[in-house]
């Protein structure tokens, strides 16, 4: 993965791409992957010679990932998005105040950090170390307030 400086719309970025020579080309900026085409500046022709590269007509980002936190059942705490845990910062009986740190899941090579959506106390821990789950999968139970 290489980084390169694009405009798009006369506002400048920099952003990863895998390969420059794919079509379309998949870029990522600030941890949103997007599939774009690109042009010559000013030509309407693909890349080959000399000259500013121009990002064109870019997809709108996906749409966040869901809450957590499901809103019917503030006591379980499902997966945001799909990926594999790569660690747990906790286990059963343990308290926890809003924010603290539950587990970490990897997705797209990105390590996503999951935290408490509240204060209490660690019910059941629903994953182990190495799984994958499915976006809205049960990572979290908590005990009853």
């Amino acid at each position: 993965m290489s980084r390169y400086h694009v405009t798009v719309d006369g506002r400048s970025y920099d952003v990863d791409i895998d390969d420059p020579h794919a079509r379309p080309v998949s870029a990522t900026l600030a941890g949103t992957t997007f599939s774009v085409e690109i042009e010559q500046a000013g030509t309407g022709s693909s890349p080959g010679g000399a000259g500013p590269v121009t990002v064109v007509t870019p997809p709108a980002p996906v749409a966040s990932p869901p809450p957590a936190e499901t809103a019917g059942d503030a006591d379980n705490l499902t997966a945001p998005i799909p990926g594999v845990v790569s660690s747990i910062a906790v286990a059963s009986g343990q308290a926890v105040a809003r924010g603290d740190e539950l587990l970490t899941l990897e997705a797209m090579k990105m390590l996503n950090v999951i935290r408490s959506p509240r204060d209490g106390v660690v019910e059941i821990v629903h994953v182990a170390q190495g799984s994958r789950v499915a976006q809205g999968e049960p990572l979290v139970t908590f005990a009853p307030r």
